[in-house]
């Protein structure tokens, strides 16, 4: 039998400082028990680092395993965004990321817009017909 080695957590922070007022973190691997905390630590340096951001964008497309630290960790990151005025989005998530949030309840928290708008739940998208 061979073993796969541990997908570890990486991240890439663009400098989104020509294209807008907001802060970019790429996330590549598993978020998980092992490496949640990175991601918190990195929110909470660049939220620090530049308190004039108006959005958060996490982007979710390489996005490995995530276990119950890892969904902790993406609600902490919530809390500490609002708390900051800074809207968050989860953006390119796969659909293992979606069934999770889903099945949790959380999908909603991430997804819906502060005007309380529909939104696709597949694009992060205004939903014109109010609904899936």
């Amino acid at each position: 039998m061979t073993t796969q080695p541990p997908n570890h957590l990486r991240l890439v922070t663009l400098d989104t400082a020509d294209s807008g007022n907001g802060i970019r973190i790429e996330i590549h691997g598993d978020l998980d028990y092992d490496g949640a905390d990175l991601l918190l630590d990195e929110v909470t340096a660049q939220l620090a680092a530049r308190p004039l951001s108006a959005d958060l964008h996490l982007h979710c497309g390489a996005v490995g395993t995530v276990d119950s630290m890892g969904l902790s960790t993406l609600l902490m990151i919530g809390r500490r965004t609002a708390a900051a005025g800074v809207r968050l989005h989860l953006d390119d998530r796969p659909a293992k990321l979606d069934r999770l949030l889903t099945v949790t309840g959380t999908l909603d928290h991430f997804t819906a817009p502060a005007d309380g708008t529909a939104v696709s739940h597949r694009t992060g998208a205004p939903d014109r017909a109010g609904g899936d």
